[in-house]
């Protein structure tokens, strides 16, 4: 896109992925929606080549565009137990990034004081009261604020005591009718084989089509053919699938680091803001962004709409985040096989009380009695080993 014909914005949004272009959409739709905007961005986002997943019991912004929905889901563990969950008033959604990107840009488009560059970012400074941003088109200025979703989150990838969601998905077309789209399978650990926790994800739009994701909770990445080869096995072990019976129709490899943000880190300054992974948005439990994405910047758009120009904090409870911290340390020290923790969980649970906690609504007494039913040794060594540590992990 062309290069703005200004220097001088209220705002500007450094990336112009989900979480860039959440805010901007949130931003035209405020109070504020008729101040400048820039949103800069090395190579324009418009590709389908995500899926975003989440569940609610209630109307969301983006429910319109969901590809499908579903009210039950499987859930297999590595001893072959399978349970079918009713989560029902909730909703688990899939939406494509390709649709999402099409309908927020259509939106976008219809307002002439967001202006979009495709730019290199080199780097932030400070000149006088505004915050800019250095790019290989130019320096920009923001009189209000910048927002940062482009630094990388503070999570080693070679290291294996760092967890990650590493993941490789197939999106297929199958040659006959096979998948039964009324119901998901939100955990398959039949494919686990160690402690390590792996699994598989499967999400059946139609009787032909469907996306399967080999995903792993843990430190170690593995090569992308590994992760192939688990779907290749999978496909012809519970689908009777050789490679001719289906077509590829989209490959997704992702890696989401599993770390809580550590304190203070999300505010840079009090007019520059990470925002999406890189302010710490993903649960980092389970990997999960897309809606936390949302209602975090539906919050901070409020808040400046009140005039509230003191830095954003991402609201975090303190007892939850700890909870979050032991059970990475679970994940990190495998003294249990992560399917076995996941199986306390959802055999020993309602489905709707664990979608609950995963998103921190539920009370302390519910999360004392959901910590009751996950295996005792393993947690106490992880949150003894927590301790001693100054709560802080690897």
């Amino acid at each position: 896109m062309n290069k703005p014909v200004q220097s001088q914005f209220a705002f500007i949004i450094a990336g112009g992925g989900m979480a860039g272009l959440s805010l901007a959409y949130y931003l035209s739709k405020s109070s504020l929606g008729d101040l400048p905007i820039l949103i800069i961005d090395q190579f324009p986002k418009n590709k389908n080549d995500k899926t975003w997943c989440y569940w609610s019991d209630c109307e969301e912004e983006f429910d319109k565009i969901a590809e499908k929905s579903w009210d039950s889901l499987w859930f297999h563990s590595q001893s072959n137990q399978s349970k079918l969950l009713n989560i029902n008033p909730f909703q688990y959604r899939k939406i494509n990034s390709g649709d999402w990107y099409a309908y927020v840009n259509k939106q976008l488009a219809t307002k002439p004081n967001i202006q979009f560059l495709d730019a290199k970012i080199h780097s932030f400074f400070y000149k006088g009261v505004d915050v800019c941003v250095s790019t290989d088109r130019g320096d920009f200025h923001a009189s209000q604020k910048v927002f940062d979703s482009i630094s990388p989150f503070e999570c080693d990838f070679e290291n294996p005591n760092h967890i990650k969601q590493h993941f490789l998905g197939w999106t297929i077309e199958s040659h006959f009718p096979v998948f039964k789209p009324a119901s998901a399978d939100l955990f398959d650990f039949r494919v686990a084989f160690d402690t390590e926790c792996e699994f598989m994800y499967v999400l059946p739009t139609s009787p032909k089509k469907a996306l399967f994701e080999y995903t792993f909770f843990s430190g170690k990445l593995r090569d992308k053919n590994y992760y192939r080869d688990k779907l290749k096995a999978y496909l012809l072990a519970y689908y009777g699938f050789g490679e001719d019976d289906y077509d590829l129709l989209e490959e997704e490899y992702g890696v989401i680091p599993m770390r809580p943000l550590e304190e203070n880190a999300q505010n840079l300054h009090a007019k520059l803001i990470k925002i999406g992974t890189s302010g710490g948005f993903v649960k980092s439990t389970t990997g999960y962004s897309f809606l936390r994405t949302q209602h975090t910047l539906k919050e901070l758009v409020a808040n400046f709409e009140t005039k509230n120009h003191k830095a954003f904090v991402l609201k975090e409870l303190r007892f939850k985040k700890w909870m979050d911290k032991v059970f990475l340390q679970v994940f990190i020290d495998q003294k249990i096989a992560g399917s076995k923790v996941f199986e306390a969980l959802f055999f020993k649970n309602s489905p709707q009380k664990i979608l609950r906690f995963l998103e921190e609504k539920t009370s302390l007494r519910e999360d004392l009695s959901l910590m009751l039913t996950v295996p005792t040794f393993p947690f106490v060594s992880a949150a003894v080993k927590l301790f001693f540590k100054g709560n802080k992990l690897p």
